[in-house]
């Protein structure tokens, strides 16, 4: 394709630079506007689930945060009190784990004739890992102390919920104006694309969830049933990160097995570990994604890696929230260009 230079098009390139520097550097914003339109997203079908029953949109919407309230007051009074006291307990206590991790290492080398000495490590690395707690709990007691941060921390919070509001009031108007906008401005279907684009979307995105929070739980369950601590941390750490392909159960596997291996000094407590975490993922793999899931967007795993992590790079939360969307909707358009590329050049073929 050849790029005529004229004023129109060189404008049209400066002013999209300027909307991505501005984006960029508008990162909290971003951020906020991300996060309230991904919840709208999510919730959508179930608010336009109640509208087919005669609900109101708005009550419905309102029904809607009620349900979220009382989760929130249940997690944050039974949940989150158990994980702090968790993670106090791990920063405490792992200069003991590094010790006696390394003592078991080096008794490993010894064992099958391996010259690695651990000392100079463990000379430099335990002091260090000895104030990581203190550390870690009187920089978060610091930033909480910050009058400033703590007042913008609460703005931007209640911000979110008030723009999820009117997202999920608009958001037929939001789309059907979308549409209007694409339409006929080019000869690529956009609301075909979109129809498509959104019906794996929001199956992907409301699966991932579902299977993230399914992750959370039985990855608890196993280090609970295996008495590994801290339990719920490790839990809903691997949950949430399994939303990356394959890193959840990657940091929540290794990490769990090691601390049952410094904790007890056995072989049970690791092969619980290992058996639970294998049938977890088993279940995961075979049962809960593809039923739940079904269709992926079609993108490979690194692909996915390589969009969060850019997106990230770019634009902090917000960038990650939006950049599975905007990889998935250009491989759907781009899929359908080169489909209609070859199309034109078998039939070509085929007059010639």
């Amino acid at each position: 394709m050849k790029f005529d230079f004229t004023i129109k098009n060189i404008a049209v390139v400066v002013a999209l630079a300027v909307v991505i520097l501005l984006v960029i550097k508008l990162q909290t914003l971003v951020t906020i506007f991300a996060i309230s339109f991904f919840l709208a997203y999510l919730f959508d079908p179930l608010i336009n689930w109640f509208e087919s029953k005669k609900v109101p949109r708005y009550l419905s919407i309102l029904l809607l945060y009620a349900v979220i309230v009382f989760v929130s007051v249940l997690f944050f009074g039974s949940i989150v009190p158990v994980v702090y006291q968790e993670s106090v307990h791990l920063a405490d206590a792992l200069p003991a784990y590094s010790e006696k991790l390394f003592s078991l290492v080096d008794k490993l080398t010894d064992r099958f004739g391996i010259d690695i000495s651990f000392e100079d490590i463990q000379k430099q690395l335990l002091p260090k890992l000895a104030g990581v707690g203190s550390t870690v709990l009187s920089s978060a007691e610091g930033v909480m102390r910050s009058v400033n941060t703590i007042v913008s921390l609460l703005l931007n919070i209640a911000l979110i919920p008030i723009l999820t509001f009117y997202f999920l009031k608009d958001f037929s108007s939001i789309k059907d104006k979308m549409f209007d906008k694409f339409s006929g401005t080019s000869s690529i279907d956009y609301p075909k694309h979109f129809m498509h684009f959104n019906s794996l979307l929001s199956r992907y995105f409301r699966g991932q969830v579902l299977v993230a929070i399914f992750l959370g739980v039985s990855y608890t369950i196993v280090l609970l049933i295996a008495g590994v601590k801290p339990a719920i941390l490790l839990g809903l750490i691997s949950g949430v990160l399994s939303i990356v392909p394959y890193l959840g159960f990657m940091i929540g596997f290794s990490a769990s097995l090691m601390l049952s291996v410094v904790q007890y000094g056995d072989l049970l407590h690791p092969a619980m570990v290992v058996i639970g975490f294998s049938i977890v993922q088993a279940l995961e793999s075979n049962y809960v994604t593809p039923k739940i899931v079904g269709e992926s967007l079609g993108l490979h795993p690194t692909a996915v890696i390589f969009a969060l992590m850019a997106g990230g790079s770019l634009m902090g939360i917000g960038g990650m929230i939006i950049a599975l969307p905007v990889a998935s909707f250009v491989k759907v358009v781009g899929d359908e260009y080169l489909s209609r590329i070859k199309t034109e050049k078998a039939d070509r073929h085929r007059k010639a």
